[in-house]
């Protein structure tokens, strides 16, 4: 076979196998099935939400880069755009990952409670948001943000505007939000401490669940047993960095979990943590 007619072969077989692998990456995302990815980035939060009509939402980017290869690692190569990005709250290992993501990713729309901060590192946030160009969504109770015709992402907290506040305790002021997908319901806490949890209680705001991600990395601040009690979680998901400082998770959040029969799984033991649901029931998976 002549050399020209060989590569010309070569050339139809690589054409076909990316072809092939495209459409499988793209079926895939399009399988009537909801995912999140808990990542493992260390002490902070980052999950990616891929909706069963392949819509992506990444939540927090924790503390550095790592988020980029985590991305990498569920994302097709060719997919360099992220349809909504959320930032819970301006602390280093939640808006530094994002930082880098901004960089890296086209963003279609960016949603934050939109409070203020003085740290150089929360201003080079701000001027990656400005840099985007994207959709600036700012974070309100009952705002609802429709990803698909049985998906939704609904923002319970704040209940009014943070904009140009700037808080002590930043934590206070997480946006907490609800996924719900068919007749699964995901509560999403950020770092949300007792105080911020008994307002909700007091406010009467409908937190029952089936999965929470625990707030605050499993800190003995957060996750009370009203907290937990209200909420009813079959499963939680911690996101905490291996040999922290800080302790987390703490031994009484982790009783309290115990108590209420709630199993949970942790980054720093289980690796990257995987939720899949087709809407009724759903299956969890770890690295580890």
């Amino acid at each position: 076979m002549p050399k020209q007619l060989k590569l010309i072969h070569l050339v139809i077989i690589l054409c076909l196998s990316v072809f092939a692998f495209s459409t499988h990456s793209i079926a895939s995302s399009n399988d009537g099935l909801l995912k999140i990815y808990f990542f493992d980035i260390g002490q902070g939060d980052s999950f990616l939400i891929e909706t069963s009509e392949g819509q992506q939402i990444l939540v927090d980017g924790g503390p550095g880069n790592q988020v980029l290869s985590k991305l990498g690692e569920v994302m097709p190569f060719y997919d360099k755009d992220i349809d909504l990005v959320v930032l819970t709250h301006p602390h280093f290992d939640h808006y530094a990952g994002l930082v880098e993501v901004l960089g890296r990713y086209e963003v279609g729309s960016i949603m934050e409670a939109k409070e203020e901060d003085n740290t150089a590192g929360f201003k080079a946030w701000r001027d990656a948001v400005n840099n985007e160009g994207a959709n600036e969504i700012e974070a309100i109770a009952s705002r609802t943000i429709n990803l698909g015709d049985e998906t939704q992402l609904v923002v319970l907290y704040p209940t009014e505007s943070l904009e140009g506040h700037n808080f002590k305790n930043p934590n206070d002021s997480s946006v907490v939000l609800m996924l719900k997908y068919k007749e699964l319901e995901v509560l999403l806490t950020g770092d949300i401490e007792t105080k911020r949890e008994r307002a909700m209680l007091l406010d009467g705001i409908n937190i029952d669940s089936d999965v929470i991600k625990i707030a605050h990395h499993g800190s003995k601040t957060s996750s009370t047993e009203e907290f937990l009690s209200a909420v009813s979680p079959e499963v939680a998901v911690i996101q905490v960095g291996a040999k922290n400082r800080y302790g987390h998770p703490s031994p009484e959040v982790l009783e309290r979990l115990e108590n209420y029969d709630i199993n949970y799984y942790r980054n720093d033991l289980n690796g990257d943590i995987k939720l899949v649901s087709d809407g009724n029931n759903y299956l969890i998976s770890t690295q580890k």
